[in-house]
């Protein structure tokens, strides 16, 4: 006659326990807790008791019946058959039915197990477990989508649980009551509810690693499942370029290009953002690049051995695998050539290098590139690089370095996979300094003439010299919002550098002097700017 499972009963006494909290009086003093649920039997119901105590008989037992949120007692009721326990033994673990239950209303109601009732030793364990009130349960499982996949990782399982009223006999949606479910795959389990409609909602997420899953929801002597199986999507590669035996220079990176696509479950071909790897031979060394949203990638591959080069997707498991597309690499010559290479600096410091990138013999893949360093080395100092660009195979190219140029610095251009360098340039111009500059005074009515004026030096050596007979533009911005620089007018230095112009002052805003106007040995310069406020 027992029924309890250890799963199933555990999980029961740790829900139940958690609805209604049992008194500190009466502890068990180590006694274990006696256990109860629901039978349905000739259509009536019964509650089923575990016998867990070895402190009372189960003559002296009674169980109280009440709503969950309700601690007024509907019903108390005894048990039967406790007469086949002997008045000496403790029938400990025995299983013993109740006379019929009637209440109210169909629900779920807790059982309280009271041992002695009104007696000075009397013993309670309160919410021993629920008493389902509803005859002949019937209960049915629908899954939000008949797969798991790519498309639907998240599933849904929707039930609903329908029972006869045992007062009127009436089917009716069994509200309020609890069901255990487990879907062994997942490791997942609980307890769930239903409304009171007599529904419920369980969900779950999937990985990509994910199998077929196999959903079991018991409630009383119901017990159902639902099957939802994992579906892997059909993923086509493709690879444009390239095929066969490629030749192309060492340290160039040759282009790898094509499209991810996958097979939704609605049977339309869309494109998939994902992880491509290209690997030399066996090694397993390669590098990663990912497509874009609309399932397109390009990238180069850089030459360093021959063999054989495999070029696939990442393993993802929400799909099925396709074939790798393969290539082989010739041995690479070391071929590749610098040539036309020619180094300006501007006088805003900028520093561009032009030229043209080829091979001394041999051929290569269209849109086959380099990358190429910018490397500087300070008087005295090593070689660093400043920055790296792209540049093709047969094609002429322009690059500025991110690096502002100092006064006497080389400069060169070096292939990065390929040891390839180009002549270096010493590139610089001479420092130039607009110092103590200003416009005075700085406070003056609207109309008052201002004078704006200042120094010009230029740097020799470590030696910072006046520099005369160079042109200064003063500029300003006024205080309005949105206004932009604006030049006033112009004047020169002096032998000694210094220089003034007298403008007349219209509104607040901003002055600055600029040396802009300069030979191709020395290098611009801005003074700082001065705000004066027009009264």
């Amino acid at each position: 006659m027992k029924k309890f499972t250890a799963a199933l009963t555990t999980s029961l006494v740790v829900c139940t326990a958690t609805l209604v909290a049992a008194p500190a009086a009466h502890a068990g003093d180590g006694d274990s807790r006696s256990r109860t649920e629901t039978l349905q039997e000739g259509g009536r119901i019964y509650a089923l008791y575990e016998h867990m105590s070895a402190r009372f008989h189960p003559k002296d037992v009674t169980l109280e019946i009440h709503a969950k949120n309700d601690p007024e007692v509907l019903a108390s009721i005894r048990l039967t058959g406790t007469e086949t326990c002997p008045d000496t033994g403790d029938c400990y673990e025995s299983t013993f039915r109740s006379e019929p239950v009637t209440l109210p209303a169909m629900g779920a109601y807790v059982i309280d197990v009271v041992a002695r009732d009104g007696q000075p030793n009397e013993i309670v364990q309160r919410s021993t477990g629920f008493l389902n009130y509803g005859l002949n349960p019937k209960l049915t499982l629908t899954s939000s989508h008949p797969w798991i996949s790519y498309d639907n990782p998240t599933g849904k399982v929707t039930g609903s649980l329908v029972a006869e009223d045992p007062n009127t006999h009436e089917v009716k949606p069994f509200a309020g009551v609890g069901m255990y479910y487990r879907a062994r795959e997942t490791r997942k389990e609980g307890w769930v509810w239903t409304n009171e409609r007599g529904r419920f909602t369980t969900s779950g997420y999937f990985g990509e690693y994910s199998t077929d899953v196999t959903y079991e929801y018991m409630f009383d002597q119901q017990y159902e499942t639902l099957s939802v199986p994992f579906r892997k999507q059909e993923l086509k590669f493709t690879v444009d370029t390239p095929a066969g035996t490629v030749t192309a220079p060492y340290g160039s990176d040759i282009p790898v290009s094509g499209k991810l696509t996958r097979i939704a479950d609605d049977g339309t071909e869309k494109p998939l953002a994902a992880e491509v790897r290209i690997t030399e031979g066996t090694s397993g060394t390669g590098k990663t690049v990912v497509s874009g949203e609309n399932g397109t990638f390009a990238t180069g591959y850089t030459v360093k051995r021959s063999g054989p080069v495999s070029v696939q997707p990442s393993a993802r498991s929400w799909f099925t695998a396709p074939s790798p597309h393969s290539f082989t690499l010739a041995t690479p010559p070391r071929t590749s050539k610098l040539s036309d290479v020619k180094a300006t600096v501007s006088k805003y410091r900028k520093v561009t290098f032009t030229g043209k990138l080829g091979v001394t013999q041999g051929t290569y893949p269209a849109g086959t590139k380099a990358q190429v360093s910018i490397d500087y080395r300070p008087e005295g100092g090593t070689w660093s690089s400043t920055g790296t660009f792209d540049a093709a195979y047969g094609a002429s190219f322009t690059a500025s370095s991110p690096k502002k140029a100092d006064s006497g610095a080389q400069w060169r251009l070096r292939l990065v996979n390929a040891s390839v360098n180009s002549e270096s340039f010493k590139l610089g111009r001479k420092d130039t300094q607009v110092w103590d500059d200003g416009v005075t005074p700085e406070g003056v009515r609207k109309g008052t003439k201002v004078t704006a004026k200042g120094g010009l030096m230029q740097k020799s050596g470590s030696t910072w010299r006046p520099y005369g007979g160079q042109k200064i533009r003063v500029w300003f911005k006024a205080a309005t919002a949105g206004s932009t620089w604006k030049e006033l007018g112009s004047t020169r230095t002096l032998s000694n550098g210094t220089f003034s112009k007298k403008f007349t002052a219209q509104q607040d805003g901003t002055w600055q002097m600029r040396y802009t106007d300069t030979v191709s040995s020395h290098y611009a310069d801005y003074g700082r700017e001065d705000y004066v406020d027009v009264r």
